[in-house]
C-alpha cells in the first residue's frame, strides 16, 4: 500500500515537472514570436515609409544617396533603413561602415540595428556585427536577447578562425554582463580560442 501511495506522488511530480517544463517552453516561444512580429511590423513600416518617400523609379543609386548632405550621420541612417527596407543588405552595410567611427550618433530602430548586424555578419564584419546587433536589442530592452546576440557573433568569429575577434567579444560580455546565464559558457570557450591566438 506505501509503495503504491510512493509511486504515486512520484508520478504526480514527474508530471508536475513535465507541466511546468512544457509551459515555459511555450511561454518562451510565445515571447520569441512576439518579437518576431514585431520586429517584422516595424520593417514593413520601415519599407512602406521609404517607398512613400522614394519615387518607385528611382534608380537604386539614388535611394542610397544623402538624404541632408549637410548632416552625414543622419544621411547615413536614411540610406541604412532605405537600403534594409529595399533588401539590400549589403549596401546597408557600407553606408554604417562610412560613419563607423560615429556610429554612436547613429539613431536607428531597434529593427534596423538589428537587419543592419545581420547584414555586416554575412560580410564577416564581426565586431561590426556585434555592436549592431547588442545595440538593436539593448534599445528595445532585450538584456538577454543583447548577451544572446555578443556570444553568437563571437562563436561565429571563432568559428571563421578569429580567435582574437571572438576573445574581444567574449571579453565585453563579461564586462557589460559579470552576471550573465552564459558566463561560464563564454569562459570554456575563451580558454579554447586562446589557444588558437598565434604566439608572439
Amino acid at each position: 500500500m506505501w509503495t503504491f501511495i510512493v509511486l504515486a506522488a512520484l508520478a504526480m511530480a514527474v508530471g508536475a515537472v513535465v507541466w511546468g517544463i512544457i509551459i515555459v517552453r511555450k511561454f518562451k516561444a510565445r515571447k520569441a514570436f512576439e518579437r518576431e512580429r514585431e520586429a517584422r511590423f516595424v520593417a514593413e513600416m520601415l519599407r512602406a515609409k521609404a517607398q512613400a518617400v522614394k519615387p518607385a523609379a528611382a534608380a537604386p543609386a539614388a535611394l542610397a544617396a544623402p538624404a541632408t548632405p549637410a548632416d552625414p550621420i543622419a544621411a547615413a541612417g536614411e540610406a541604412i533603413r532605405a537600403a534594409l527596407a529595399a533588401g539590400r543588405g549589403a549596401d546597408a552595410a557600407k553606408a554604417f561602415l562610412a560613419v563607423v567611427a560615429e556610429r554612436t550618433k547613429l539613431t536607428l530602430e531597434p529593427a534596423a540595428w538589428e537587419g543592419l548586424g545581420r547584414a555586416l555578419l554575412a560580410q564577416g564584419t564581426y565586431l561590426e556585427a556585434a555592436w549592431a546587433l547588442h545595440a538593436g536589442a539593448a534599445l528595445a530592452g532585450d538584456a538577454a536577447g543583447a548577451q544572446k546576440r555578443l556570444v553568437e557573433v563571437a562563436v561565429r568569429a571563432g568559428d571563421a578562425g578569429q580567435a582574437p575577434n571572438a576573445l574581444k567579444l567574449y571579453a565585453t560580455l563579461l564586462a557589460k554582463y559579470p552576471q550573465s546565464q552564459y558566463a561560464d559558457f563564454v569562459r570554456a570557450n575563451m580558454k579554447e580560442q586562446e589557444k588558437k591566438v598565434p604566439k608572439a
